[in-house]
């Protein structure tokens, strides 16, 4: 039995936009390369105006999945088609991001589905992980890129092999945006393989494709690729403090605590550029329910972000505009996070892309009384984000009204520390002014 097979997906960057009549077409292209599995992009073309009227472009469903199904077949190749199918739900028309698995002999061999509206009442896949088994014995895991940071432990047992679709209606959120895919692979150390074109390999245009390894165990780097899209998302709930970018040039130690959650940074630039008062990085924490879709998770995070506006405790984050001329020789974050039912995951996001190995990302993991996490990155520029994600699985769930006492936790501390004497001050201005008003009006009636 073979060790290892061959995988490709569309390099969507450079052959943008992909619509469902070129996906014959890009299965025999693979053909070519005696590709065992191709994963074909998700449909770019819907939008809110005409999603109610359409599907996977012009309302064609059933052909879209006939002429995949043959092309499949003709091509003798493992087939993964993310579709849009169109779907009447409580007398409402909903689509649905169907997940489409066809065997070398046309066949529909698995199917995923998940609701685009997070909503709705539809009947969809219970499971948030799907899967299906090849000829090559390799059984693959199959969910939808929003989803990836709700498979627990127990969801992902035993697959080393994941195929990951994009949902191109969903909203990208800052922490689980395009590299926590390339997070998740290198922590779990398996092989993902993904629709929107995020895999390492040979770019045979229009195609990726890369040899992997069945059981994952070679994958030892870290891909961080530029957003395609900036997050807007305001991150005033995490507490956050400015980075001192001058004093990073010494080397730099600071912390931010929400709640009992304390994040430890310690920060060393070698160049800051010539205009340092223009560089703006927020140092934040967050311990409490991040709200995906019509589910409310447990997150605990600690991250530096690069702030397009950085004030107080809120940060908002960076965009294609926001430039940063500074290289970081060292960036260390550490934190105590929940031991039971919980793991964490190192997350870079950067401007440009930059690949990441032993030699420049150091990620632990030390078990003890506590589970202390550690991840640190050297001489790295282009950097928007760089931390920790931690994921609590036993607050999943929760109504997001529980954090409510850490948000009070986090302004109590807030309103005690460097606010409050910002007030006083403020207030001893003002009074100062006044006493002068009323002093020269006394002098004047004497």
């Amino acid at each position: 039995m073979r060790e290892s097979y061959r995988a490709a997906v569309v390099d969507v960057k450079e052959f943008e936009p992909i619509t469902h009549n070129k996906y014959t077409w890009l299965i025999y292209e693979a053909a070519k390369a005696n590709v065992d599995l191709l994963v074909l992009p998700s449909p770019r073309v819907i939008s809110d105006a005409n999603k109610e009227s359409c599907a996977n472009g012009e309302g064609n469903f059933d052909e879209v999945v006939t002429a995949v199904s043959a092309a499949a077949q003709s091509a003798q190749m493992y087939v993964v088609a993310p579709l849009y199918e169109r779907v009447t739900c409580q007398d409402k028309v909903e689509l649905v991001s169907s997940n489409l698995v066809f065997d070398r002999t046309g066949a529909l061999i698995a199917v995923h589905r998940k609701a685009s509206n997070n909503f709705t009442k539809c009947n969809t896949t219970s499971s948030t992980v799907g899967r299906f088994t090849t000829d090559f014995g390799v059984t693959f895991g199959i969910v939808v890129e929003e989803d990836l940071i709700l498979a627990s432990p127990q969801d992902i047992a035993g697959i080393e092999n994941f195929v990951v679709t994009d949902n191109t209606l969903s909203k990208k959120s800052f922490l689980f945006a395009k590299q926590f895919e390339s997070s998740f692979a290198f922590v779990n150390k398996v092989n993902v393989i993904s629709s929107s074109g995020e895999i390492t390999g040979e770019r045979t245009p229009p195609l990726i494709i890369a040899k992997l390894r069945k059981n994952g165990s070679d994958h030892s780097t870290l891909l961080a690729n530029p957003p395609r899209s900036f997050p807007s998302e305001d991150l005033s709930q995490y507490v956050s403090k400015p980075l001192n970018v001058e004093a990073s040039l010494r080397g730099y130690s600071d912390s931010v605590c929400h709640g009992t959650f304390c994040c430890q940074f310690y920060v060393k630039s070698s160049s800051i550029g010539t205009n340092p008062q223009d560089i703006s990085y927020g140092l934040m924490a967050f311990d409490g329910i991040h709200q995906s879709g019509s589910t409310n998770i447990g997150v605990q995070a600690c991250s530096l972000v690069a702030c397009a506006g950085l004030y107080k405790r809120s940060c908002f984050i960076g965009s294609k505009n926001t430039t940063a001329d500074i290289k970081f020789s060292q960036v260390s974050i550490n934190a105590n996070f929940s031991k039971e039912n919980s793991a964490q995951f190192p997350t870079v996001l950067t401007t440009a892309q930059t690949i990441f190995n032993s030699g420049n990302l150091k990620f632990s993991i030390v078990n003890k009384e506590q589970k202390s996490v550690t991840s640190e990155i050297y001489n790295t520029e282009n950097i928007l984000t760089f931390g920790i994600v931690g994921r609590d699985y036993s607050k999943d769930f929760n109504d997001v009204r529980n954090n409510t006492k850490g948000y009070i936790l986090d302004f109590s501390e807030y309103i005690s520390s460097e606010n409050v004497q910002e007030f006083f001050d403020y207030v001893w201005i003002r009074l100062r002014v006044l006493i002068f008003i009323v002093s020269v009006y006394i002098l004047e009636m004497m």
